[in-house]
């Protein structure tokens, strides 16, 4: 897991001997979709089978949207009692600042796995091709000790990938503990806890992102509103009133995304619940005996 073009795909491709495939090189994403890639080779003496997930700030596809096949693909390995034996994280070692994207990627990753799969992660650096290696392990040790700290107090590794197929399998050798894997907590909260995406921990991080953004997005309108009555110039209310209207178009959007985390998720994967009817016995003139009619049932799925 990582932010999109942290280099994801690159470090599948690399275990699994599949060249550039589906690797992007420019900004837009390349990982529509969760997919499972089959290493052909043993690794360590062990068949491994590697998740390519897509990031947040995906090109065509919401967080909300993003959350939601993450959270499929592992209610999916929950419920077949699969165990995830590593969760690597990717991040790229020449971004020199913690921007609020990657930040909030951050924050959704560990509201995700929470504290008691930390054990099982491994943030792996990436593009060290690209950076002074100096300024890069000095870069590393600073994100350990402030933005990674609370991660690695609860057992996460952190390792470095250098673009080599010996380091790859370096980050994906078997864990030293014989301690069985515990799943992400996601995971948990939705199939056994019956949990609703938005009230899972990474649902309320995402919950809270989403309305962030629509209260800076609506204050932005506000500005461009204020900016368009005051000028005096037609070619440039018109530029005003077109951003305008683009900043609404995206309240609206993130309106919706915060309106599909309202929804069901345990109905949603698993179906609709039975609304067991209630009809009198056959013949009964007493009113409160009632049997459960199976004619009558009717599934209905609910938004919360």
């Amino acid at each position: 897991m990582g932010p999109t073009g942290v280099g994801k795909t690159t470090f599948i491709n690399c275990v699994a001997n599949r060249g550039d495939r589906g690797v992007g090189h420019g900004i837009e994403s390349c990982t529509p979709e969760v997919s499972l890639v089959n290493v052909e080779h043993t690794v360590h003496g062990r068949k491994v089978v590697l998740v390519d997930t897509p990031g947040f700030d995906d090109t065509y596809k919401s967080d909300t949207e993003i959350l939601t096949m993450i959270a499929s693909f592992l209610v999916k390995t929950y419920t077949n009692n699969l165990k995830l034996d590593t969760i690597l994280y990717l991040h790229r070692i020449i971004d020199t600042r913690m921007t609020g994207s990657l930040l909030k990627n951050l924050k959704l990753f560990v509201s995700l796995c929470g504290v008691q799969s930390m054990p099982t992660v491994t943030i792996v650096t990436t593009m060290w091709s690209n950076a002074n290696a100096e300024r890069g392990e000095d870069r590393e040790q600073e994100l350990k000790e402030k933005m990674w700290f609370d991660m690695i107090k609860n057992g996460c590794d952190v390792k470095q990938f250098t673009g080599t197929f010996e380091s790859a399998l370096e980050i994906i050798a078997p864990p030293t503990t014989t301690a069985p894997p515990k799943g992400p907590l996601l995971s948990t909260e939705i199939v056994t806890q019956k949990k609703k995406l938005k009230a899972t921990a990474a649902g309320n991080e995402l919950s809270k992102e989403i309305k962030n953004l629509i209260k800076q997005r609506k204050e932005a309108s506000r500005k461009l509103q204020e900016l368009s009555k005051r000028s005096e110039n037609e070619a440039g209310k018109r530029l005003l009133e077109q951003e305008l209207d683009e900043t609404n178009q995206k309240i609206k959007r993130a309106n919706e995304q915060h309106a599909a985390l309202k929804r069901n998720f345990f109905e949603r994967f698993f179906g609709p619940k039975p609304e067991v009817s209630l009809v009198p016995h056959v013949g009964s003139t007493e009113q409160g005996q009632f049997q459960s009619s199976d004619a009558s049932t009717k599934a209905t799925s609910r938004d919360a």
